[in-house]
């Protein structure tokens, strides 16, 4: 129960700290382009990037007031104070 806690706890003191979230973003086909050179002698040539299969998990902003930041950042230590003391009796 405490590692719950614990894992709840710290993952909403990093959402206020960074403010950011995480979402699955679907995955869009990687389309190989040509290699533009133009003459350059010092560009590595390009290489194509492989395609994704389904979606990737990005961090997004997440658009936080001041207000909800302190609020977060309550809330998520206050769990891990509960889940500290839980984890000292032994539950």
């Amino acid at each position: 129960m405490s590692l719950v806690l614990i894992l709840a706890g710290a993952a909403l003191v990093c959402i206020a700290m960074f403010n950011r979230v995480p979402r699955l973003v679907p995955a869009t086909p990687g389309t190989p382009r040509a290699a533009e050179r133009n003459g350059r002698v010092a560009a590595p040539p390009h290489r194509p990037r492989a395609t994704q299969r389904g979606p990737r998990l990005a961090f997004v902003p997440a658009r936080l007031t001041e207000t909800g930041r302190a609020v977060l950042t309550t809330v998520g230590g206050s769990v891990l104070i509960a889940a500290f003391f839980l984890a000292l009796s032994g539950s």
